[in-house]
């Protein structure tokens, strides 16, 4: 028995490892080597007044696993920067096409913000390099799937956002964007491939012929993955994911769209 007890004593002599404490501001910086802070900011064309903000920008849900660090992660930042985003887009989309119809500028503001092409930049910036994810996500390659460099690239843009002003932040997305001179088309994106792949079926088998059916989805809450099939009729077209249903339902149309073109 006293061998025992203090066995028992040793263990819980022993110090927990200690637990950074974040605020609601992101006390993450220590999470990031300056070097790559600074980086990041020589390929955004922007300093950081607070660090923090860009470093929580980087911060994957799945790098905070308690439930309590979660109001820490990029999520909340990604939402800001995507509506500051969308508003920067249609902003200059409206300017730089005059006579373009309502529907025409949506369609390419949808080419632009969807989430593969967010991607791309995200992936010219290399923020895949700088993503804060738990060694076992790196290693199974989250951190360069399209979802999470989407939503880093929107995370950025919000904290960007919050740490300077409107001005700033829409002349660093017009920047990356490259002032809209590249169409959505041009980088392999369709605006609108739903759309697309309905002109191409309706000929044919008229308007109800495309059907669209969520045939599974996976991952944890943060990392949803939902997987779409579409079909004419009842023949398979195509089969797309995505971190939700539209985005999933697209990539599906964009597959169906590339068969149909083969068989041409």
């Amino acid at each position: 028995m006293p061998m025992v007890g203090s066995k028992l004593k040793r263990i819980f002599k022993k110090k927990a490892k200690p637990r950074r404490v974040k605020t609601d501001d992101g006390d993450l910086e220590a999470e990031m080597p300056k070097a790559s802070v600074k980086k990041i900011e020589k390929v955004l064309g922007y300093t950081f007044k607070n660090k923090n903000l860009l470093v929580k920008s980087l911060t994957h849900p799945s790098f905070l696993l308690r439930s309590s660090d979660q109001i820490n992660n990029n999520q909340r930042l990604e939402f800001l920067g995507d509506a500051v985003i969308q508003l920067a887009l249609t902003e200059a989309l409206y300017g730089k096409f005059p006579e373009a119809r309502e529907g025409e500028l949506t369609k390419l503001r949808s080419g632009y913000a969807r989430g593969d092409y967010m991607a791309q930049i995200a992936r010219k910036l290399k923020l895949h390099q700088y993503l804060l994810l738990k060694d076992r996500d790196r290693d199974a390659g989250i951190g360069k799937k399209d979802s999470a460099l989407g939503d880093a690239f929107e995370s950025v843009i919000g904290a960007v956002y919050l740490d300077s002003d409107w001005e700033t932040a829409r002349a660093v997305i017009l920047q990356l964007y490259n002032d809209l001179k590249e169409s959505p088309v041009e980088k392999g994106v369709i605006a609108n491939p739903k759309g697309v792949l309905q002109e191409m079926i309706q000929p044919e088998f008229g308007n109800k012929a495309v059907r669209y059916e969520t045939t599974a989805q996976e991952g944890n809450p943060h990392e949803r993955v939902f997987e779409v099939t579409v079909y004419c009729n009842d023949k398979k077209l195509g089969v797309g994911k995505g971190r939700n249903k539209k985005e999933a339902a697209e990539a599906a149309a964009t597959k169906g769209i590339a068969k149909l073109k083969k068989r041409k």
